[in-house]
């Protein structure tokens, strides 16, 4: 996976930098978008080590459940083909940790919070009205990460985040459509503070299957 941040900052890089090429022409209302979306989300399972005061003390492993993934954006259409959009997304999934040296388990849940800067290429619209457009998306950011446990909170914030998308909008008219879109989003590895001193490290990757509504004005 080292390469997963190089892959989604070219590929951010070179939608954002077309879109950037275009941006001598002047956006006008008509141009904006807002849109809201949710879906299932699935996290990766995660194996760690808890440190307290630089002694290891477990070696917990996180199995997540299935969660949910919500979010809101505000976009503008540079050109025909090419968008740039503010994110945030709201992700929530519980979870068994086991410690894989005394075999002790309880549940918990890990919830994310992303503010992103996407970039997203529209292919020209298909279909006997053209009201079908397939889309694909990068973006970069940071997140706020929480795991909680056993009445324990475990934080780590401003993580660099990165994420690759692709969908399909309907066109249900000018000013409406709905989409779905598959999503790859993870962060950086980082350090999960905890009470007394506790802490680990891990990252933060789910796959997302999303549905929504987009607004244009």
């Amino acid at each position: 996976m080292k390469q997963a941040p190089l892959a989604a900052a070219v590929a951010f890089a070179a939608l954002a930098g077309s879109a950037g090429t275009a941006c001598a022409q002047a956006w006008s209302l008509e141009d904006a978008y807002i849109k809201g979306f949710g879906g299932a989300t699935w996290p990766s399972d995660l194996d760690t080590m808890l440190f307290e005061d630089g002694e290891q003390i477990a070696a917990p492993s996180f199995d997540h459940d299935t969660g949910y993934t919500l979010g809101i954006a505000v976009g503008a259409a540079v050109t025909p083909n090419f968008a740039m959009e503010l994110e945030y997304t709201y992700r929530k999934a519980d979870f068994s940790v086991r410690d894989r040296a005394e075999g002790d388990q309880t549940d918990g849940d890990t919830s994310a919070q992303a503010f992103m800067v996407n970039a997203l290429y529209m292919f020209d619209s298909m279909g006997p009205t053209g009201s079908i457009q397939p889309y694909l998306g990068a973006g970069i950011g940071a997140a706020n990460v929480e795991k909680s446990a056993g009445g324990q909170d475990f934080e780590a914030d401003g993580v660099f985040a990165y994420q690759l998308f692709g969908g399909v909008g309907y066109e249900v008219n000018p000013n409406m459509s709905l989409f779905a879109e598959g999503r790859w989003f993870q962060t950086e590895s980082d350090r999960f503070e905890g009470p007394a001193d506790e802490n680990f490290d891990g990252e933060f990757e789910t796959f997302d299957l999303l549905v929504g509504m987009r607004f244009a004005f």
